[in-house]
């Protein structure tokens, strides 16, 4: 295996040195110094492309100084890692792994089983699996080979991702996302997947992750509904995540459903972590282009949602992580890319200055949990 040997120097979040480096920061100031003692882990999904060139020093700077967890973006995504049946490409994906380790970060890995998946989606093989044991058979060599790989390195998995529909409408699905693994395998793939993960890696816990389920409504009484019935059968299941892609649409149907307040964030983790569970916000980002006003207004109004959704999981005892979905607008993120249009969703703008987002999550951190001793 190919070792990337990364130098990673430290850059000031309040003055950023273009291309260079500044003193680093005093140790109370970043993001992951703070959340320490609040007994949070703070992370990011990180471009596997960044990691591994040079062609943007500042990129992995802010990377390994504001955060201790990191997520492959794309890296460990079945198009991606697994494109031909009788191939893996595990460059990406250990870039990002040797660069945790290097750096005393975890690693969240991101996502072994999703029928739905975008950027990459997944290969024609998958989608055009014709019978139960053909496909069943592939995701058993993808489980195995993929986690076995990593087995003692990455913590957690997003085993099954996006399992629901869009919108939580039921259809005549049950309210699953009709694709080539329910279609073939049948409702209890996502058991089957979690069953295969737990039998390759017993130390990993293992996590469903899904969007639009932080507010009430069908989908995440559906949601739910499906944590009761894996633990009711004793499925390896230790944790659940909450993507937490806010205003992510600059219009559509959608938009109805995807703005918690802080109130029902705090309740959708509470009642989740009441069935004895893991919770996590595993995707939080906060586009701009709905919000009105000048661009400060809108920075504000993000900085107001970034910091209710930390305030949130702070305010649950058992949500011991939130992970932001990027960190820099300098990269724009998939559904930018798909509008063509800039919603600066992240904590930093393009030139990594810290935005008022960065700010409120910074004061959330540093006020901790409710009732915590100080």
């Amino acid at each position: 295996m190919t070792r990337h040997l990364i130098f990673v120097c430290s850059v000031s979040a309040l003055a950023i040195i273009r291309g260079g480096c500044a003193a680093p920061p005093s140790s109370d100031t970043t993001l992951r110094s703070v959340a320490v003692g609040a007994g949070l882990s703070i992370g990011s999904a990180a471009h596997d492309e960044l990691v591994m060139g040079d062609q943007d020093p500042q990129y992995l700077a802010v990377l390994t100084r504001e955060f201790d967890s990191v997520t492959p973006y794309t890296a460990m995504k079945w198009g991606q890692i697994h494109p031909t049946p009788d191939r893996y490409d595990f460059t990406g994906a250990d870039a990002i792994v040797e660069l945790a380790e290097a750096n005393q970060m975890r690693v969240r890995g991101h996502t072994l089983i999703w029928g739905g998946a975008v950027d990459p989606p997944n290969p024609d093989y998958v989608n055009e699996a014709s019978n139960p044991e053909e496909l069943r058979a592939l995701m058993t060599d993808h489980i195995e080979t993929v986690m076995g790989r990593y087995r003692g390195r990455v913590d957690r998995w997003d085993v099954v991702n996006e399992m629901l529909t869009l919108l939580g409408d039921p259809g005549d699905t049950d309210g699953l996302q009709d694709h080539v693994f329910l279609r073939q395998l049948g409702p209890g793939y996502i058991a089957e997947a979690l069953e295969l993960a737990h039998a390759v890696d017993p130390d990993a816990r293992l996590f469903i992750n899904e969007n639009f389920v932080l507010k009430p409504g069908p989908k995440q009484d559906r949601y739910f509904e499906l944590v009761q019935e894996l633990l009711s059968r004793d499925i390896p299941l230790h944790g659940v995540g909450f993507q937490t892609h806010l205003y992510f649409l600059p219009a559509g149907g959608a938009n109805a459903i995807d703005a918690p307040t802080e109130a029902e964030m705090e309740d959708a983790l509470s009642r989740f972590a009441a069935l004895g569970v893991d919770v996590e916000i595993t995707e939080l980002n906060v586009h701009t282009w709905r919000f009105q006003g000048d661009r400060d207004d809108r920075l504000a109004q993000q900085a107001e949602v970034y910091g209710a959704a930390a305030r949130a999981c702070l305010s649950v005892p058992a949500c011991l992580a939130l992970t932001v979905w990027l960190f820099t607008d300098r990269y724009p993120t998939t559904v930018e890319s798909l509008f063509g249009q800039d919603g600066e969703p992240l904590l930093f703008d393009d030139e990594y200055v810290p935005k008022p987002a960065y700010g409120a999550v910074l004061a959330a951190l540093g006020a901790g949990r409710p009732g915590a001793s100080p």
